[in-house]
């Protein structure tokens, strides 16, 4: 993250930002994460202003959102100390993204039992196209997103961790 200081100016936005997200049914605990960090990281302040300049646009509004709440899920699962990562081979790509995806294929049966993606998402506090996105792609679900889903569900973590969110 880049170091950033809001100007009076773009506080002020801000709060008529968050007014605005209120006003169209933005659920309140993800107005007060992302404004917290809009305070600290530009790109989450520019995400806010451009969710504002999308108007009526109710799909790139969505868009945005979800954008911002995987800012705001880097942020809370941004390690303290830089993490040396797994390194994973071009040729096991593959293999990796199927198997995500048919971990992916039974965590979608638990949201289905649980109501559906709508659902889950009001339940959990994850924004609708956010959960969406994690289920229908080939990419690893973070586990504050797991926990999450989790916790709204009354289940536990290892109903629904995956191999590699340990």
């Amino acid at each position: 993250m880049i170091p950033f200081r809001t100007t009076p100016d773009q506080v002020l936005k801000l709060a008529t930002i968050v007014l605005e997200m209120e006003k169209a049914g933005v659920d309140r605990s993800f107005i007060y994460d992302a404004d917290e960090l809009a305070r600290k990281d530009q790109g989450v302040f520019d995400l806010m202003a451009l969710w504002v300049d999308a108007g009526s646009d109710q799909a790139e509004r969505d868009e945005i959102i979800a954008d911002i709440q995987e800012s705001i899920d880097d942020y809370a699962d941004a390690p303290p100390v830089p993490l040396k990562k797994p390194y994973i081979r071009y040729d096991q790509l593959e293999d990796v993204a199927q198997r995500v995806m048919a971990e992916k294929a039974k965590l979608r049966q638990i949201v289905d039992k649980h109501g559906g993606v709508s659902a889950v998402a009001q339940k959990s506090g994850i924004p609708q196209p956010s959960l969406s996105r994690m289920l229908n792609s080939p990419s690893v679900p973070r586990r504050s997103t797991l926990y999450k889903i989790a916790e709204a569900l009354d289940l536990s973590e290892t109903e629904i961790a995956m191999e590699w969110t340990r």
